[in-house]
This record gives structure tokens, C-alpha cells and sequence, in this order.
């Protein structure tokens, strides 16, 4: 297994998928530059590729990815890598996915906090 060169960030997104004349529904679980985790019914197998429509509660429009390759499958959940989408679905893609990861919790404050109140802190 190839090591992961993009982290993945925690999102929740519905999606519509279609595969060979198939069209289900799943559920987004995290994100990367190079494709997502899904949760769906659907059963697909390492190989297939599908066409993928995801929706983002920030989004107007739903973002496309016209071709994607199941990498990994196991109990309900789908590894797939994005292959072919629009330039501009790419720069949502990238900035999404840096969006994401840049809001995560800090470690450690680095900075004193001071109070400015007369009111005590």
C-alpha cells in the first residue's frame, strides 16, 4: 500500500453516485486533493470506476467528479481516488480540502492571554 502523501479532513457531505448504469447515495466521511472516503449501500467493487456528485452545506452548486476510481472497499465503506473533474471543481477541490484542515483544534496555545476587562477573567 502506497503511503498517504495529502491528509484527509473530516467532512460530512451527501453525495449521488452512479456506476454502470447504477445510481445510489453515500455519505462523505473525510476528504483529500486525491479523492474521499464514502459510506454508502451501494456495492461497489476495487476497479469500478463511478461518477460522482457531492454537495456541501457551504456550496451553492454541487461539486462534479466525472470519473473516479474505487481504490478500496470494506463493510460499506469506499476508498476512491478522483481521476477526471473540471479545472474549476480542482481549485474548490484544493481549497476545500485546505479549508478544512486549517480550521482543526491547535495543539497548544502559544500565546499569554490577556485580560482587558475590569472585570476579572
Amino acid at each position: 500500500m502506497k503511503k498517504r502523501y495529502s491528509s484527509r479532513a473530516s467532512v460530512q457531505s451527501t453525495c449521488v453516485l452512479s456506476c454502470n448504469g447504477l445510481v445510489g447515495q453515500a455519505e462523505m466521511v473525510n476528504l483529500s486533493v486525491p479523492g474521499c472516503l464514502l459510506t454508502t449501500r451501494m456495492k461497489l467493487k476495487v476497479g469500478q470506476y463511478v461518477d460522482l456528485r457531492l454537495t456541501f452545506p457551504t456550496s451553492p452548486s454541487p461539486m462534479q467528479i466525472k470519473l473516479a476510481a474505487v481504490r478500496w472497499v470494506s463493510d460499506g465503506q469506499v476508498g476512491l481516488e478522483f481521476i477526471r473533474m473540471s479545472d474549476a471543481d480542482q481549485i474548490r477541490l484544493r481549497w476545500l480540502a485546505g479549508h478544512v484542515e486549517q480550521r482543526k483544534p491547535q495543539a497548544n496555545w502559544s500565546e499569554p492571554v490577556v485580560c482587558l476587562s475590569a472585570v476579572h477573567c
